[in-house]
């Protein structure tokens, strides 16, 4: 009976060490798969996301973004950045109004037809209107970016505004909380 005993426990053994081995091949598969499927070429890292609240809550700053100065992008290519707002009210649950929009060209787009750029990168642009912040703390939003495969190589520059208002268009709007910035290089192909 011991030596029955002692090869049962032995082929448990032996199970559940296969078991969890193709379990982590299973992980690791999916994983993959995963991988294939996120379309985002540019995106921020849980760790940019911290440091931009951490940013944000150390300094007079309510409004931060986690993005580069100015990346390059192809044309086509999909990818998202964090905007970090902090709610300054120590005795109020605040949701914030958001709104991102162009505000310059360079390189070789012409600033004079600021118009129809400005019509052409608002499809671009996926974020949500509202953000939500408890008080004394920071949250962020994604703001995920999508230049269409056709658009015009050079400079956009982007401006981020948040108010404290049921809307928000442009640093001119009332209630004007805070902004930021983010620039997007269009690469030729």
């Amino acid at each position: 009976m011991r030596r029955g005993a002692f090869q049962l426990s032995l082929s448990f053994i032996v199970i559940v060490v296969f078991a969890v081995i193709v379990l982590s091949l299973a992980i690791a598969w999916i994983t993959d798969i995963f991988d294939v499927l996120n379309p985002l070429t540019h995106s921020v890292t849980d760790v940019a996301r911290q440091e931009l609240l951490d940013r944000i809550a150390k300094s007079d700053a309510r409004v931060g973004i986690a993005a580069p100065d100015v990346t390059q992008w192809q044309r086509g290519e999909t990818g998202s950045y964090a905007v970090g707002v902090r709610n300054t009210r120590s005795d109020l649950d605040k949701t914030y109004s958001m709104n991102v929009y162009l505000e310059e060209v360079g390189g070789d787009l012409n600033p004079t037809q600021i118009g129809y750029y400005k019509a052409q990168t608002a499809a671009w642009l996926t974020f949500s209107k509202k953000i939500f912040v408890a008080k004394s703390s920071s949250d962020t939003s994604d703001i995920v970016i999508k230049p269409k495969a056709d658009a015009d190589a050079g400079i956009y520059m982007f401006r981020i505004v948040v108010c404290d208002a049921a809307s928000c268009t442009d640093l001119n709007s009332a209630n004007l909380y805070g902004s930021a910035q983010f620039t997007l290089e269009i690469e030729s192909q």
